[in-house]
């Protein structure tokens, strides 16, 4: 954690050392001035909630009012931002802080977490595009902070090698200049493992996988008019009713649980809470995504998030605050009941029962996937594709029921979480299927957009970006279609 926070702080000086390098002093200029503004707020902004966090981590193996000192210190350095800014800051720790505080989120989780993962579009998202745009108009070897604030967008995992090449640990960096501080930083990870050690996949120029042609997938991925990427939900946000059912009847009972969940997510996020941050992390992405009206939402998104809530009650059902399990048990059998609308849902969960499942998704692919559509984003890709993507990337929290020495005494009269038809499908076994058949789709527009030569600015980049980092995807997409099954679809009633 350390390292993380060390590292942060080195964005900082990075951007110091080229405001303050040869160059910059010897021309002082307008826009070297703006620049160097942009750097040092976007260093600040992108480097605080990450190395407060790493703080507050240190803090709360101390005690549980470390953390919470450390959250109000991370508010305080976050007033010179704006409004907006502060408040997103303050926000984020706040809730890292507690979780950390409450035990639901281990110091390791949280150093691989998205940085601001209740944002579909992070913060200073501006900001940062338009330092990207800038730095690298100033040399290419910026692409190593470029590359190394990204991961930390997208969270995952880094060796402490990789983390320590940013930093003084191994040996003083020359920060009096810039260049030279960034060609040795690249110059570390190349002697470590280079790109590799840090995360990331080394790009092959040999690779030019086929994509799978027959591939189903329940996202549908589309060229817009405007010559984009795009995402559809299309059944899975349209319900299919029966002549027997009104409208009425679905807009009815999505209301309610779209109400029930809202307030079950103001308590879950409430520091009062006593339960883990997977439940307002849940709930949050479900409202997200429950379908409110036609063509708007993703059901079977919604429903990965209500099965997740399904998991966590289940392990939880005898520590968790008596009213929330009341309004979650009863939330979850309205959700269940929405099901019936969704008839290609039963299709989908089929697809995941009879496939095969070998290993997960590499993590390396997933996250160089998701890094280059949000690179892309919005010139190539449009604002629907990366929001699907980062969703059906999202872990599935560890569900561990409590030791049975913590556990409180059987209570016949505690609110129970309702029997979910397809228990026995693993969450985390379709939201690899959906991102790796969306993938597919992902690669096999942009491919054949770069044959007919595709106008859209960036196109050919973000296709050669993404050639390395499909490949593996393809392979795990191949063994899961190997599996087969007999092409029947069960239901989904109770």
């Amino acid at each position: 954690m350390a390292v993380a926070a060390s590292s942060a702080a080195s964005v900082a000086a990075s951007a110091a050392a080229f405001v303050e390098g040869p160059a910059s002093r010897s021309t002082r200029n307008a826009g070297h001035a703006r620049l160097a503004s942009v750097a040092v707020q976007a260093a600040r902004y992108a480097s605080a909630a990450r190395a407060v966090s790493a703080a507050s981590a240190a803090a709360s193996a101390i005690s549980p009012n470390a953390a919470q000192t450390y959250a109000s210190v991370a508010a305080s350095c976050a007033a010179d931002a704006s409004a907006y800014a502060a408040a997103s800051a303050a926000v984020a720790i706040q809730r890292d802080a507690i979780a950390l505080s409450l035990g639901s989120l281990t110091p390791e989780e949280l150093a691989t977490r998205m940085l601001w993962p209740e944002h579909s579009i992070p913060p200073f998202a501006n900001q940062w595009a338009e330092l990207r745009s800038e730095l690298l108009k100033k040399g290419k070897h910026w692409s190593i902070w470029i590359d190394w604030y990204d991961r930390v967008l997208l969270g995952g995992e880094s060796s402490e090698d990789a983390d320590a090449a940013f930093t003084d640990i191994f040996e003083a960096l020359p920060w009096q200049n810039y260049a030279a501080t960034n060609l040795e930083i690249a110059r570390r990870l190349r002697v470590i493992g280079g790109r590799e050690a840090a995360g990331y996949v080394l790009n092959s120029p040999a690779s030019d996988p086929d994509p799978i042609e027959d591939a189903p997938c329940p996202i549908s991925i589309v060229r817009r008019l405007d010559g984009r990427v795009g995402a559809d939900a299309g059944v899975f946000s349209e319900p299919a009713l029966p002549p027997s059912i009104k409208p009425a009847d679905h807009a009815r009972l999505v209301e309610a649980c779209s109400a029930r969940a809202g307030r079950l997510l103001n308590q879950a996020a409430s520091p009062s809470f006593q339960g883990r941050a997977d439940y307002a992390d849940a709930l949050s992405q479900y409202l997200e995504w429950l379908p409110s009206n036609s063509g708007a939402g993703n059901v079977l998104l919604a429903d990965g998030e209500a099965r997740v809530l399904s998991k966590l009650f289940v392990a939880e059902q005898g520590i968790l605050p008596t009213a929330f399990a009341s309004s979650l048990s009863t939330l979850l059998e309205d959700h269940y009941g929405l099901r019936a609308y969704y008839p290609e849902l039963e299709r989908h969960y089929h697809s995941i029962r009879t496939g095969h499942l070998a290993t997960p998704l590499p993590h390396d692919a997933v996250e160089g996937v998701r890094r280059i559509i949000h690179a892309h984003s919005p010139a190539v890709f449009d604002e629907t594709v990366a929001p699907v993507m980062d969703e059906t990337a999202r872990p599935v929290p560890a569900v561990r029921p409590p030791l049975a020495e913590d556990a409180p005494p059987p209570d016949p009269n505690r609110p129970k979480p309702p029997r979910d038809p397809i228990a026995d499908i693993d969450p985390a076994a379709s939201r690899n299927y959906i991102f790796a058949s969306a993938a597919n789709l992902i690669y096999k527009v942009l491919k054949a957009g770069k044959d007919v030569g595709s106008v859209a600015k960036g196109w050919n980049d973000a296709y050669e970006a993404l050639r390395p980092y499909v490949g593996p995807l393809l392979d795990w997409l191949r063994s899961w279609l190997g599996g087969g099954g007999d092409g029947g679809a069960p239901t989904i009633s109770a």
